[in-house]
């Protein structure tokens, strides 16, 4: 996929960020401009948000999730365990290894 095809998609995705939540995200719910969910994986709770509607913050459709104090401190320990990095680590720790 060319870079201008990827940049086209996130657009039109983000014009549908709402309908896009709602087909994948339906665990979640909408809270004003934004939508939130518990994770990526559609869990329930309130960790992940997803901006509905372009702001001065930035497009709609970008997505941030808030990562428990306690579960970085977990994959920063496993990680120094294996002698890895903690950004190794932040993005190869499934859920299940941290709860």
């Amino acid at each position: 996929m060319a870079r201008r095809d990827a940049s086209d998609l996130a657009s039109r995705l983000g014009r549908q960020a709402e309908a896009v939540c709602r087909h994948y995200l339906g665990a979640g719910r909408r809270q004003g401009n934004y939508w939130q969910v518990g994770d990526v994986r559609n869990t329930p709770g309130r960790s992940m948000f997803v901006r509905l509607k372009d702001t001065v913050k930035g497009p709609a459709g970008k997505w941030t999730e808030y990562v428990a104090r306690r579960v970085m401190l977990r994959r920063r320990d496993w990680a120094l365990s294996r002698r890895r990095s903690t950004a190794f680590a932040q993005h190869n720790v499934s859920a299940r290894e941290v709860s």
